[in-house]
């Protein structure tokens, strides 16, 4: 099967555009759940005596590589690789982005 120029052309523009979709997601979604001012040391707890910072940035890279591996491409693939790769950079904007310390809290 051999695709013309053509083809290859409208798939590479609708490649990038279904990716600036992605992309035009991630960003309403940080200003709706982070804002645009970034917080340090803005955990969350979910436990009940430890406050464990996940990153975002690494929960988007960790989802990109398995997307990649295991799934196969269809009409939304690249949408959540924009939406994933926006959480990526927006979570590597973080001075905190490389601390993993498990932090105990002493009031329980």
């Amino acid at each position: 099967m051999n695709n013309t120029n053509q083809e290859i052309e409208y798939n590479k523009k609708n490649i990038i555009k279904k990716f600036s979709y992605g992309v035009i997601f991630g960003i309403i979604y940080i200003y709706i759940f982070f804002g645009f001012v970034i917080i340090e040391k803005s955990n969350i707890n979910y436990h009940l005596n430890f406050i464990i910072h996940w990153h975002h940035w690494l929960i988007s890279l960790i989802l990109i590589i398995l997307i990649y591996l295991y799934l196969e491409i269809n009409k939304y693939t690249y949408i959540i690789y924009g939406f994933l790769s926006t959480l990526l950079i927006h979570g590597l904007m973080y001075n905190d982005r490389f601390d993993f310390k498990i932090h105990k809290l002493n009031n329980f």
